[in-house]
């Protein structure tokens, strides 16, 4: 299991192999999250950039810096501001254009977003003003969620789009799209009078369309949930079509959009009974539900549980019981047309001492537990026939449910955002058809001291591989990023030192 990543590290790699090290000095606080990669047009890494302050200053102000590095870890800018100390980095997003970085301010009430191009040079800042019942819930999600939330989500060489809690009648939402591209911004509102609370997920943004789940509840304890899934014109805001997944009418949990052949969009996820409630029951199977852009469905392939995957397991039992259910992460298409999908074993089990801690605290506490166990893949064919199921070995790792009464489902949708699965990311090099997608583990190791590995899960010519690199650590917390092709960064922050240590490391393709 990951921690979710705050402050320090100091881990080194303990195998013999190619590294490029580069270093930061001065710097006075750090957040792990306050980082990320700089991708090019072809989804390769171009380089990284670096949010941390340098120095505190009087009269309650910080000196901030912005840092990019290239690919190959040389610096190519470095800017400094000053601003107000009560400001931190919500998050930061980079769309082939520009970076933009949600900086607010909870005491002036107010989220600045801030625009940079690929040298650090600053282009406008948009404010944001929140009145406080919008700075309460914003801090309430941010803080349940390690302060790492996702309110930002680049619309690749077009702009940015902002997703924010708005106070109407009930909580609703707001996306602000921000271009970069001189295209008109836009906003698509949920509606003021609504009488239910009404939350959005954009769960794939593209520079065609959004498409985002939105979530309907009557109230902050009812149990009862309507979902939408919404698709958004990404050049207008103009509601193209949405579809809604109630308990009477295709209750559905979807997890992954993608754009198809001929702009089709792609749903994928787990399906119900009709009946039931995801709050609370087990899903069938998987399904994939392919649209054209009037909402149309051009096609629709089911996989269920019982039948389907246990087939191709070749369980003795039903594949919940023996396995349990997955999470899916991501997924690739290959050039040939098949489909990769990425995901991590999860069940939901009593917990034994999450029972007595209920029994003792008085009903406080969750008497039930996620275990998460290996990874896993599921290669589908272009009609999304299930074709194979490949494990890979990770070591069983338990969390409390978030909640006793939801489902499976629900609590693994709920711990993802935690950052509690092992699950890092996916590089997909078009080129040469191939794809890594990492994980870190925690292994036990009969004998000898436990150690945690990267392990790369690798495509290449049709096969999937594995390699892994151990790392020795002094502190368990750490971060690793995409690199170019073939490659790995692990960052570090010295925090005695004051500086910041990357590495890039070679993969291994068998």
């Amino acid at each position: 299991m990951k921690t979710k990543l705050l402050l320090v590290v100091t881990c080194v790699l303990s195998i013999n192999s190619y590294s490029q090290l580069s270093k930061i000095d001065g710097v006075n606080t750090f957040l792990l999250r306050n980082s990320g990669a700089i991708l090019d047009k072809n989804k390769d890494v171009d380089g990284y950039y670096f949010y941390y302050v340098i120095d505190k200053l009087k009269k309650g102000d910080n000196e901030f810096a912005i840092q990019i590095l290239d690919k190959n870890l040389n610096e190519v800018a470095k800017k400094t501001y000053i601003d107000n100390k009560n400001t931190f980095l919500m998050k930061s997003s980079f769309n082939n254009q520009a970076l933009m970085f949600a900086m607010a301010n909870y005491k002036e009430k107010k989220i600045d977003l801030l625009l940079f191009d690929k040298q650090a040079n600053q282009n406008k800042t948009i404010s944001i003003p929140l009145n406080q019942k919008e700075v309460d819930y914003l801090g309430h999600i941010n803080n349940r969620n390690g302060g790492d939330y996702n309110f930002l989500f680049p619309v690749e060489d077009k702009g940015f789009i902002f997703s924010k809690v708005q106070d109407n009648k009930k909580i609703g939402y707001s996306l602000k799209y921000i271009p970069t591209d001189g295209g008109k911004a836009w906003e698509y509102n949920s509606p003021a009078d609504s009488k239910e609370i009404l939350l959005i997920n954009p769960i794939e943004v593209n520079n065609k369309f959004i498409v985002a789940v939105e979530s309907a509840i009557p109230s902050a304890i009812s149990r009862k949930v309507t979902l939408r899934t919404k698709i958004i014109d990404a050049s207008t805001g103009k509601l193209i079509f949405e579809l809604e997944n109630n308990k009477n009418d295709k209750p559905r949990l979807i997890s992954n959009a993608f754009v198809g052949d001929n702009d089709n969009i792609i749903l994928m996820g787990e399906y119900f009974k009709e009946g039931d409630n995801i709050f609370d029951d087990k899903s069938l199977g998987l399904f994939a539900q392919v649209m054209d852009m009037s909402g149309k469905i051009v096609k629709e392939s089911y996989t269920t549980w019982v039948g389907d995957v246990s087939k191709i397991a070749k369980t003795s039992k039903s594949f919940i019981e023996e396995k349990g259910y997955v999470f899916f992460h991501n997924i690739v298409k290959t050039n040939s047309g098949d489909f990769y999908a990425i995901g991590e074993y999860y069940k939901k089990s009593m917990s034994a001492g999450g029972t007595a801690l209920k029994i003792v605290s008085g009903g406080g506490g969750s008497a039930t537990k996620i275990s998460i166990s290996d990874a896993v893949i599921f290669k589908f064919d272009s009609n999304f026939k299930l074709i194979s199921i490949k494990d890979f070995k990770k070591t069983v790792s338990s969390v409390p449910s978030i909640s006793d009464f939801a489902s499976p489902q629900l609590n693994a949708h709920a711990l993802k955002s935690f950052g509690y699965f092992d699950y890092e990311y996916t590089q997909i090099d078009n080129l040469n058809d191939r794809f890594y997608t990492c994980f870190v583990d925690y292994e036990k190791i009969k004998g000898s001291k436990n150690k945690r590995a990267f392990k790369a899960i690798i495509y290449d010519e049709g096969e999937l591989s594995e390699d892994k690199i151990y790392l020795t650590e002094n502190e368990k917390e750490f971060k690793l990023m995409p690199a170019k092709i073939g490659n790995v960064m692990l960052l570090e922050y010295d925090k005695k030192a004051k500086s910041i240590h990357i590495h890039l490391e070679k993969i291994n393709i068998k």
